[in-house]
C-alpha cells in the first residue's frame, strides 16, 4: 500500500473511531485507533484517543501505557507541546485513578507538573493543586491508622507475652484491618494460630506475611513451622532454605534445617536418597552454578559409594559422609547469599541516588522551563515597545522636514 493511500485508510479508521467514541461504543473506537496506529505511527492522536477509551473502561494500566507511549513517540517527533502537556496531564487523571495510597499519588504528581512545564494550563494547574491536597488528607488518614494499628499490635504483643492467644490474635486482627500491608502482624497472628493448634490458618497469615515482605525472616520460620508440624518436613526444608537468602546466618533457620534433615532421614529409614536431596535442596537458581556443580559432584560419588556398600559399616560411613556434604553445603549456600545480600544493598542505594538525581533534575528542568516562558513574554513585550517607540520617532521626523504642513505662496 502507497503512502498516500495509507494515510487515507488512516484518517478513515480515526473518523470512525472517533464516531464509535462518541457513541460511547469504546471497544470498537480501541480496535479502530489500534488499526489506524499501525497505519501511520507518525500521528500519536491514535495512541491518546485509545488512551482516552481506555480510561472510560476503566482500563488504568492499559490507558497510562499508552499515553506514555505517545509522551515518548510525540518528544521524537518534535510534536506540539500542547498535545503532549495534554497526554501527560490525561494520564495524570489515569494513575490517580490506580493510586490505593498516599505513596501512590507521587507519580501523579509528578506528570501534572511535568505537563505544566511543557505547556501551562489553569485545567492542568487546578488537577495538580486538587491531587496534592487530596495527597495530604490521605497521608494524614494513612497517619491515623498507622497509630490505631500500633496500639492493636502492641496490645496484642502483651496479651502474647501473658500466652492469652485468643487476645492476641483479636487485636493483630484488628491492627490488618487498619493497616493491611503490615507483615508483622500476619506472623504474629500465625504464631498465635500456632500455639492454639489451628495450623492451616497460621499457615495461611504465614505466607501471607512471606507475600507482602519477601524478605521478612519470621514469616519463613513461621510457614516452616507449620509445615514441620503438619509432618511435610521436605516442604518445610525448602521453606527454611528460602529463609537462609533473608538471613544466611540465622541460628533458627540453621536449627530448623537441621531438624527437617533429621525427620527426613528417620521418615527414610536412616537414609536419604541422592535423588530426594537434590529435590530438597534445589534453590532454583539462588547460588551459583559453580556451587551447584560441587553439589552434585559430591552427591554422585556417595551414590557410588553407596552402590559398593555392602554392610552396615559402610553404610552408616555413607550417611556419615552425605551429611557432612549437605553441612558443607549449606555452608558455600551461606557464604554466597551474603554475597549477594551485600551486592542487592548496593545497587538499592545506587537505585535510591539514582531517583534523588532524577528528581533533582526534573525540578530543574520545570524551573528552566518556566524562566523560558518568562523570558519570551519579556521579549515579546520589548519587542512591543521598540516598534511603537519607532513608529513615534518617524512621525517626529516627519514634522520636522521642511515646508511640512505649509502651502507655498502663489
Amino acid at each position: 500500500m502507497e503512502a498516500a493511500e495509507r494515510a487515507e485508510e488512516a484518517g478513515r479508521e480515526k473518523e470512525a473511531g472517533n464516531d464509535a467514541y462518541r457513541k460511547l461504543c469504546l471497544k470498537t473506537a480501541v480496535h479502530h485507533y489500534t488499526r489506524g496506529a499501525l497505519l501511520d505511527p507518525s500521528d500519536i492522536s491514535f495512541l491518546t484517543n485509545r488512551a482516552a477509551a481506555f480510561l472510560l473502561m476503566g482500563k488504568y494500566r492499559d490507558c497510562v501505557r499508552d499515553f506514555d507511549e505517545a509522551v515518548e513517540r510525540g518528544r521524537e517527533l518534535r510534536a506540539d507541546n500542547k498535545l503532549i502537556a495534554r497526554a501527560l496531564s490525561r494520564k495524570a487523571e489515569a494513575m490517580l485513578k490506580l493510586a490505593g495510597c498516599a505513596e501512590d499519588y507521587a507519580p501523579a504528581i509528578r506528570a501534572l507538573q511535568q505537563s505544566l512545564a511543557e505547556h501551562y494550563s489553569e485545567e492542568t494547574l487546578a488537577k495538580l493543586v486538587e491531587a496534592e491536597s487530596a495527597r495530604k488528607e490521605l497521608e494524614e488518614q494513612e497517619r491515623l491508622d498507622q497509630e490505631a494499628a500500633d496500639h492493636h499490635r502492641e496490645r496484642g504483643n502483651e496479651f502474647f507475652k501473658q500466652k492469652k492467644y485468643h487476645e492476641a490474635a483479636m487485636h493483630y486482627t484488628q491492627a490488618m484491618k487498619l493497616n493491611p500491608k503490615d507483615p508483622r502482624v500476619f506472623s504474629n497472628r500465625a504464631q498465635c494460630h500456632i500455639n492454639l493448634g489451628a495450623l492451616p490458618q497460621g499457615l495461611e497469615d504465614a505466607e501471607k506475611c512471606v507475600e507482602l515482605d519477601p524478605t521478612f525472616l519470621k514469616g519463613y520460620v513461621r510457614k516452616a513451622k507449620v509445615q514441620f508440624l503438619m509432618e511435610n518436613y521436605e516442604i518445610a526444608l525448602a521453606t527454611y532454605i528460602e529463609g537462609l537468602r533473608c538471613d544466611p546466618n540465622n541460628l533458627e533457620v540453621l536449627d530448623g534445617l537441621r531438624r527437617c534433615a533429621a525427620c527426613i532421614k528417620r521418615a527414610n529409614g536412616g537414609d536419604i536418597e541422592l535423588e530426594d536431596l537434590k529435590e530438597m535442596l534445589s534453590f532454583q537458581g539462588t547460588v551459583g552454578s559453580e556451587g551447584g556443580m560441587r553439589f552434585r559432584n559430591a552427591m554422585e560419588q556417595a551414590a557410588i559409594f553407596k552402590k559398593e556398600a555392602s554392610d552396615e559399616r559402610l553404610r552408616r560411613i555413607e550417611s556419615e559422609r552425605m551429611a557432612r556434604t549437605m553441612e558443607e553445603y549449606l555452608s558455600g549456600v551461606q557464604r554466597e547469599l551474603e554475597g549477594l545480600k551485600k551486592q542487592q544493598e548496593e545497587v538499592t542505594e545506587k537505585l535510591r541516588k539514582a531517583n534523588q538525581d532524577n528528581e533533582h533534575l526534573q525540578c530543574q528542568l520545570s524551573e528552566s522551563r518556566r524562566q523560558n516562558d518568562w523570558l519570551l513574554s519579556e521579549h515579546d513585550h520589548l519587542l512591543h515597545e521598540r516598534n511603537r517607540a519607532v513608529r513615534e520617532v518617524e512621525e517626529l521626523r516627519q514634522k520636522k522636514r521642511p515646508g511640512f504642513g505649509y502651502i507655498d505662496a502663489l
